[in-house]
């Protein structure tokens, strides 16, 4: 998922609205925000997000993230 583009506030805002809606009163939670965290890092450090980030935050990525425009 590298690429040119970066996180914005909007991509970001849209990104945890939505963990936030799904997830806040699930235990792993934290967890998914943490790894949401780490993702956008690698993504905008333009390196491949690791397969130890949560299938869910990855879900997310590919929606509201920048590629998705």
């Amino acid at each position: 998922m590298p690429s040119d583009a970066s996180f914005k506030k909007e991509h970001i805002d849209a990104l945890f609205g939505e963990l936030n809606n799904d997830y806040k009163d699930m235990p792993e939670s934290e967890q998914l925000h943490r790894d949401a965290h780490l993702a956008i890092a690698y993504f905008d450090a333009g390196r491949d997000i690791p397969d130890t980030i949560d299938p869910r935050v990855h879900e997310l990525l590919e929606k509201h993230g920048p590629s998705s425009e």
